[in-house]
């Protein structure tokens, strides 16, 4: 339904955070997408057309929702803020909008994830060409609309601006809780607002619970990290937890609606209820059987998890947790993915990530990374290292270190993700040389062999129809075989330039 005059205020994000996914490697799988897989399979396959009610989207971001409960909690009413993903904007961009706030993920395609893949497939990331899609929409609806509306941009992918703001009016960096309605209540009366805002958060028990669903069904779970990684914007915010009351009312909120598959997401689910960095897996334990009291929910998904805190569980607590993940979906392969970043403890630590090294220190790592991951195959996860390749100061003594880890797991039932270093200050890394291009290629030796089955059971344990599930096999089966021709292609031009 059409409103006559638009909402005041109306938030958005583009169709790559707000389709209708099952599960949470959906939405994942899209962001890895470049232009290079032809947008009718991506629009129609990968990404289910978003529901709305009216014009209001059923599902949204986490951050729009925050947003959202924020406002309304700080004077806004239900009738001046509306939720919308990009195919109802025209229903909702009228001449009373003063403001469209756009929740963002990798809206200038500079994430470690977006170059990685750009560098192999070539083309550019979906999530940067929707965000430009949809940026277009705004601004020629305001144009034909409301001259007077402004466009602010925020959420995870806000960093990419820096202080260039040309392709937004305003940015807000950071969680913003506490200042959002503020800020929005200066803008709408016209004040003279800076264009690049800091948000301000507020204590973990004060976070607004969530008044819609949310896409894939996130619930938040802890925010921050404080791990110091030179090439994380969580790098230096502490991480607080949510309290379990407030966990469990956001999920009991989109099961409601009918995301009936959640994920709970954290910098490091495995620290949940902790004080610093001492696990306490009580806690989480508790958490996850709250949750599993609510009626209706399916599958409980995660992402991250850290090898430190991961040895500080005990094996019957980790099979506890996985237990509680998989409830009665009978999956077997819930996957997580675990920051190894590299087998090198001394790099880590000049990156800035000591703090991940666990007791064993510098010279321990590797080995620590390969027990915790073992460890993790038997209480039956499905682990998903992931490695940054060409971090500042690498050797090829440092490269051949990883290859040789990265061999020394492949048995496992288990994936290894090459990400590209992709400085976070905007910076051009250095290109990859042939040894670099050979372990990329040998994590995606294990990963040919091993996703396949893991996302087929992904997809049924979430409910996902089997005739979807068939197409997106032979989907996969094609990028596979397209990826192993690039992949050998990138290590030839990398030899023939002498980057050996």
């Amino acid at each position: 339904m059409r409103t006559r005059n638009g909402y005041p205020v109306v938030l958005t994000a583009d169709r790559t955070l707000t389709a209708n996914y099952r599960v949470l490697f959906d939405g994942m799988l899209v962001a890895n997408q470049t232009t290079t897989t032809p947008r009718p399979i991506v629009r129609t396959l990968m990404m289910p057309r978003p529901h709305a009610d009216g014009a209001r989207a059923h599902v949204a971001p986490l951050g729009l929702r925050r947003i959202e409960a924020a406002l309304l909690r700080n004077g806004f009413g239900p009738d001046e803020v509306a939720v919308v993903d990009h195919d109802h904007l025209r229903d909702a961009v009228g001449p009373a909008t003063r403001i469209v706030a756009v929740s963002t993920g990798d809206p200038l395609g500079l994430g470690m994830s977006t170059t990685t893949v750009q560098a192999i497939a070539g083309g550019r990331g979906y999530p940067e060409v929707m965000f430009r899609d949809l940026v277009r929409t705004i601004r020629r609806l305001i144009a034909n609309r409301v001259a007077q509306a402004v466009v602010v941009a925020g959420g995870p992918g806000a960093w990419q601006f820096g202080k260039k703001t040309d392709v937004v009016d305003h940015v807000v960096t950071g969680y913003a809780e506490g200042n959002v309605a503020a800020v929005f209540r200066s803008v709408m009366r016209g004040d003279t607002v800076p264009p690049v805002i800091q948000g301000e958060p507020v204590p973990p028990e004060r976070v607004p619970r969530i008044a819609g669903a949310t896409t894939m069904g996130v619930v938040e779970v802890s925010r921050g990290c404080g791990l110091g990684c030179r090439f994380c914007t969580m790098a230096h915010t502490p991480m607080r937890h949510l309290p379990e009351d407030a966990v469990a009312a956001d999920a009991q909120t989109n099961v409601a609606a009918g995301v009936d598959n959640i994920c709970a997401v954290s910098e490091d689910l495995f620290r949940y209820g902790a004080d610093g960095r001492d696990a306490a897996p009580d806690a989480l334990i508790s958490l996850l059987t709250r949750l599993r009291e609510i009626r209706g929910l399916r599958l409980i998904q995660t992402d991250h998890g850290n090898i430190a805190t991961i040895s500080q569980y005990g094996d019957r607590e980790l099979a506890q947790v996985r237990s509680l993940l998989v409830g009665g979906t009978g999956q077997k392969y819930p996957w997580l993915n675990v920051g190894v970043e590299t087998a090198s403890g001394e790099l880590l630590a000049a990156a800035g990530c000591g703090t991940k090294l666990g007791p064993g220190g510098e010279d321990g790592w590797a080995g620590l990374c390969t027990k915790q991951l073992k460890r993790l195959v038997r209480a039956g996860f499905f682990p998903m290292a992931s490695i940054v390749v060409g971090l500042p100061g690498e050797t090829a003594e440092d490269t051949r270190h990883t290859l040789a880890w990265v061999e020394s797991v492949s048995g496992e039932c288990l994936a290894v993700f090459p990400m590209l270093y992709a400085p976070i200050d905007g910076t051009t890394p250095e290109p990859l040389n042939e040894l670099q291009w050979h372990l990329i290629r040998s994590c995606y030796a294990i990963n040919f062999r091993r996703v396949p089955a893991m996302y087929g059971d992904n997809q049924r344990a979430g409910g996902g129809g089997l005739a979807r599930r068939c197409l997106m096999r032979a989907l996969g089966g094609g990028q596979v075989a397209l990826w192993k021709m690039l992949l050998a292609r990138r290590s030839r031009r990398a030899a023939r330039a002498g980057n050996g």
